[in-house]
């Protein structure tokens, strides 16, 4: 209740103290974001204008590079030679010979558009024709064999080619192999298809690891195939490849096919932003001397978008795409879909204007409402810290008040007894009265000790002086004095192993178990000192058979100043509570050495106290 009053009383001051901490904070809260309000509009303003300016330049120099395409197809029609190098824009002379420049951007060549190949020498067409007549492959192998060395160095890989099929016929795999091995290491030999692509594909055929690192070069553009023959082989090797085929080798071939599409389109006579699957392009034709066709691909639009926006101000980020933007600038007049934007990428000089005298304005107001808001918690928890504090001195000071005054009044009044001499005659008398003012001075001895022990290790004055003890006859000499008060059952199991501790806080530790256990037990019921050892631990127990602890308290037990609330009806009357430091005590001599305290208790059912420690090495 103490606690509850002091808290209604505090309580209208504090929430007056919030009340001037929060009422401001949203004044000035709100006095900036006006002020701050014209100047953003200003900004936006500012913003929108330089964004329509980056548009329109950007605009300018993307129709200056399409404009310098159309140039290049105009040349390349009155008899420019064409650009070979691997990264020029994608070209082809359409007549009166196709030719593509670079090859290795192109999947296939429509099948019409092949260049002728080279007659066979006779000697070869001969042999080719036993060949295909005859069935003494043996023979027929020899023939090869021995044109080997005659033929042109031009036409090795073909033979090499033709020994292979004949060896295969003949059942002779391993000179197949070989012959397939020496084709696919020899130049090509003209021919319909590359002889030294026939022989790896022929190899690939029964190795997927062959078949992903042939796919890989025929998607690097080292051979142009015919499209029908480029249809078959290349479903064929990515059939036999399967998983080794990486999604953006795969992604960059279709890339390839969709160009050689578009390549067939403009061979027909069609121009303009075209679009074959995952590729589009703005195709530019021309027809002078010969006819000719540039390919701007959408890919090639986007790095001279990136070449601007590393060339221009950071400021901006030119975008192309659809947008709705006010600022967006159409593309249809270039030949291409869609829009050109601007967009900010940093504040501009007045928009970082305003940008900096907000976050200034915001920084003191932040800094203001921080400090405000701090001092208003710090308030608050040093108010409910004093508060508490208080009541537990008050609630102190009470109980130690009484613990004190119950001893002090029986040895008070039993020397007042002697001094008046009502028990000159009677020795047994006097005695006893001896007796209880020793025993009343031990508890009052032992409970200011407990104090000035608890005091000392919350300061951590207290220091621990480690040594052997030999268990057994330690817990028998705390056990005899206390049998004076009541019967206490010792259970030392078997030959006990010494500790290493602390022998005169482990004391106090046990004691306060001991004399707890005493104080909370019928006084007719026994206290049990029980101690055994078990993998290298020594538990020693203290068990009562008093008013139990309650489960929702058992975890609160051991905290300073802290009591258990509930008492059972059967606990003797006149017993004395406690001040709270008992268990807490008990705890930290604990944890000073390392042990494990723990508590098994019910209500009703009295209390077990358990600490292990460990056994001296």
């Amino acid at each position: 209740m103490a606690s509850y009053s002091n808290w209604r009383h505090g309580r209208p001051q504090l929430l007056l103290f919030a009340a001037t901490i929060v009422l401001p904070s949203l004044v000035l809260a709100l006095l900036a974001y006006r002020a701050l309000d014209a100047d953003r509009r200003l900004a936006e303003q500012a913003q929108r204008d330089n964004l329509q300016s980056a548009a329109r330049r950007a605009h300018a120099d993307l129709e200056r590079r399409i404009l310098s395409a159309r140039t290049r197809a105009e040349e390349l029609a009155r008899g420019l030679p064409l650009n070979t190098s691997p990264d020029a824009v994608p070209s082809a002379l359409l007549t009166p010979t196709l030719q593509l420049a670079p090859a290795s951007a192109f999947a296939w060549i429509p099948d019409a558009q092949a260049p002728a190949s080279l007659p066979l020498p006779p000697e070869l067409e001969q042999a080719q024709s036993r060949e295909f007549q005859g069935s003494d492959y043996a023979s027929i192998a020899t023939t090869y064999e021995s044109l080997l060395p005659r033929a042109p160095k031009l036409w090795h890989g073909w033979i090499q080619l033709r020994l292979a099929q004949v060896y295969a016929r003949g059942s002779r795999p391993s000179d197949a192999q070989s012959a397939l091995r020496s084709a696919a290491s020899l130049p090509d030999s003209p021919g319909s298809l590359p002889t030294s692509f026939v022989a790896r594909f022929e190899l690939a055929a029964h190795s997927p690891e062959l078949a992903a690192g042939l796919y890989r070069d025929l998607s690097s553009g080292r051979w142009l195939l015919e499209k029908s023959s480029y249809a078959f082989y290349e479903s064929r090797l990515r059939e036999l490849a399967g998983a080794r085929l990486t999604p953006p080798l795969l992604a960059a071939e279709q890339r390839r096919q969709a160009l050689s599409r578009l390549l067939e389109r403009s061979l027909a006579g069609e121009a303009g932003w075209l679009t074959e699957g995952p590729l589009s392009a703005l195709v530019h034709t021309a027809n002078h001397s010969r006819r000719a066709a540039v390919f701007t691909l959408d890919s090639q639009l986007d790095r001279w978008l990136q070449e601007l926006n590393r060339d221009t101000t950071p400021a901006f980020a030119i975008r192309r795409g659809d947008s709705s933007a006010p600022a967006a600038l159409s593309l249809a007049s270039l030949g291409l879909p869609g829009s050109l934007w601007a967009e900010p990428l940093a504040p501009s000089a007045s928009g970082a204007a305003v940008a900096s005298r907000r976050r200034l304005m915001l920084a003191i107001l932040l800094l203001v409402a921080g400090t405000l808001v701090f001092g208003t918690i710090a308030m608050v928890r040093l108010v409910r810290r004093e508060l508490r504090i208080a009541q537990l001195q008050s609630d102190f000071a009470a109980t130690v008040s009484h613990e004190f005054r119950s001893p002090l009044t029986g040895i008070r009044q039993l020397a007042e007894m002697l001094l008046a001499g009502r028990a000159t005659h009677d020795e047994q008398r006097r005695r006893h009265y001896y007796e209880l003012i020793c025993r009343e001075s031990e508890r009052l001895t032992r409970l200011v000790e407990n104090v000035l022990d608890f005091s000392r290790l919350e300061d951590g004055r207290r220091q621990f002086h480690f040594t052997p003890i030999d268990t057994s006859d330690w817990l028998r000499s705390l056990a005899a004095p206390l049998e004076q008060r009541r019967p206490i059952t010792l259970g030392l199991s078997g030959s006990l192993p010494p500790i290493h501790g602390d022998r005169e806080a482990l004391s106090s530790a046990v004691l306060n178990l001991l004399d707890n256990a005493i104080k909370y037990s019928p006084s007719d019921a026994p206290v049990e000192l029980t101690a055994s050892a078990q993998d290298g631990w020594v538990t020693i127990s203290v068990r009562d058979s008093g008013c139990g602890i309650p489960t929702d308290q058992q975890s609160r037990i051991f905290d300073k100043f802290y009591r258990v609330s509930h008492t059972a009806p059967d606990t003797p009357k006149g017993t004395a509570r406690g001040v709270g430091l008992g268990l807490a005590l008990v705890k930290r001599i604990a944890d000073a050495h390392g042990a494990r305290l723990s508590v098994e208790s019910a209500p009703g059912q009295g209390s077990s106290f358990s600490i292990s420690l460990k056994a001296a090495v």
